[in-house]
Order: structure tokens, then C-alpha cells, then sequence
């Protein structure tokens, strides 16, 4: 059995989410970046990991179901495994950033990865849970050239368990920032700091 994906799934049905026009999605990105809707090609979860014509490389944009999840991915991740009590972070690392609403202006059609999806479409699991970047990156792929034509990919944050969406380069103009923030004043910002038992030094 492997864990790479194989041409025959180009033939599967794959489970399919859809996401209205107007849902709002949350970003938090470096402010010194002027374009809300800004991505890169960097490696990712679910980057393009192809090297050899960049231009021919997708790239991702990806977004959170909340402020919460944002900062979790964008700011926290990792770096409380282990701390017992209140885990101290620097204040530059949220003065550095801004925080953005994101709408679609059209429904996106987005790969499924949560629930029993993944096992319907014969995709790995440690896809689905970000255990295993190199082979979630091979997916990516596949998802990406896969015949549905899908604008990206939906799944759940290993971190919290609430959903994000990673959007493939193609559909991010059928994105709208609708406001931006410096992090440091986002509504919500205290509470998740409270909840995370973090102080601010």
C-alpha cells in the first residue's frame, strides 16, 4: 500500500464542500505585507512541491474559520507543547501582524478532507491530519490537477480541531478583503489570550 497518491485518482469521486459567497474567513499575516490576499510559494501544509519551473507551481493562500485558529496557525503552533501554566510570548511577534476578514465573491468548491471523507477518496489519513507535510504536499497535488477542477482544500486545524481552508492560487481572485486590523486591537484578541493562559511580555 502507498502513500502517495496514484493516477488513479484522477477517476475518484471526491467529497466536495461547498462555501457560499459572503462566509467570512479570518487571516492573520505580517503587516508589513500591504496585500491582504498576498501568498507565496514557500513551503506549506499543502504547497506545490515541484521545484524545477516556478511559474508552473500553484501557490496557497490560506485562511481560518476564526481569529482563534489564525492565531493558533499563524503565531502559537507548537510552541506551548510541553508548558505547564501560562506560556509567555513576545509582544513583537503580534505587533509584527494584522488580521483580515475574507469573503468569496463566489461559491468555492473545496476538497473535503474532514470526517470520513479522506477515507471515501482513498486518501491517507496523516493527510487529512497534517502529520506528514511531504505527502500532504503530494496530495496537494493531486487535488489541484484533479479533473473536479476544486478551488482548494478544507480541513481541520491539528491544533484545535476548528476548520481552515487552503486556497489554490487560481481561485484567489474570487476572494475580497473587507477590513483589515492591527492584531493587537482585533476584536476577540484578549479572550484567546485568556483562554490559552498566555501573557504578553
Amino acid at each position: 500500500m502507498t502513500s502517495s497518491p496514484t493516477a488513479a485518482f484522477a477517476r475518484a469521486d471526491l467529497d466536495i464542500a461547498t462555501v457560499p459567497a459572503g462566509e467570512v474567513y479570518r487571516r492573520i499575516y505580517l503587516a508589513r505585507h500591504p496585500d491582504a490576499l498576498g501568498f507565496g510559494k514557500t513551503p506549506s501544509r499543502f504547497s506545490d512541491p515541484r521545484r524545477r519551473i516556478e511559474a508552473r507551481r500553484f501557490g496557497i493562500l490560506y485562511l481560518g474559520s476564526s481569529l482563534k485558529v489564525c492565531f493558533l496557525e499563524a503565531i502559537l503552533r507548537d510552541q506551548r507543547d510541553g508548558v505547564i501554566g501560562v506560556y509567555l510570548l513576545a509582544e513583537s511577534d503580534l505587533v509584527a501582524r494584522a488580521t483580515a476578514e475574507i469573503v468569496p465573491t463566489r461559491a468555492l468548491r473545496l476538497i473535503d478532507l474532514r470526517g470520513d471523507g479522506p477515507v471515501r477518496m482513498g486518501v491517507p489519513s496523516d493527510v487529512a491530519r497534517g502529520t506528514r507535510q511531504t505527502v500532504a504536499r503530494d496530495w496537494s497535488v493531486a487535488f489541484h490537477d484533479h479533473p473536479a477542477q476544486v478551488d482548494g482544500i478544507l480541513y481541520s486545524s491539528r491544533l484545535n480541531g476548528e476548520h481552515n481552508i487552503a486556497i489554490y492560487d487560481c481561485a484567489v481572485p474570487a476572494l475580497a478583503c473587507t477590513g483589515t486590523v492591527a492584531l493587537l486591537r482585533a476584536r476577540g484578541l484578549a479572550t484567546i489570550i485568556r483562554d490559552l493562559k498566555l501573557a504578553i511580555v
